[in-house]
């Protein structure tokens, strides 16, 4: 199997890229991962858990996080998930590739207040 660079998986998704940051605290599982996304989103969306799940398990599959162990006496429902060492790299550089962007955005005025 190829092994890909970073910049392969780019862009992610927004959903991706906040899974991945909110793993960066440690391993986690569905709620706590949603109650990190929607304490760092002011915009009121609702994340619903069949997305949720569907962007962990194409993590997964492309080897961004991986399964943990459950810390002991945590509920045996719960599947907490951790970083791999591919996923930190691809989560800084779509923290790059952002910072670019916003960049270019700020260089043509775009960020300023409006008048």
């Amino acid at each position: 199997m190829t092994r890909r660079s970073a910049h392969d998986h780019l862009p992610l998704h927004p959903l991706e890229f906040r899974i991945l940051l909110a793993l960066f605290e440690g391993p986690s599982y569905g709620t706590r991962i949603v109650e990190s996304i929607e304490a760092s989103d002011r915009s009121g969306k609702t994340l619903y858990p069949a997305n949720l799940f569907r962007r962990i398990r194409d993590l997964l599959s492309d080897g961004l996080v991986e399964e943990a162990p459950s810390p002991e006496g945590a509920d045996p429902r719960r599947t907490y998930v951790r970083l791999t060492s591919a996923g930190r790299a691809v989560a800084r550089a779509e923290a790059r590739r952002l910072r670019a962007l916003v960049s270019e955005a700020e260089r043509h005025d775009l960020l300023a207040d409006a008048p």
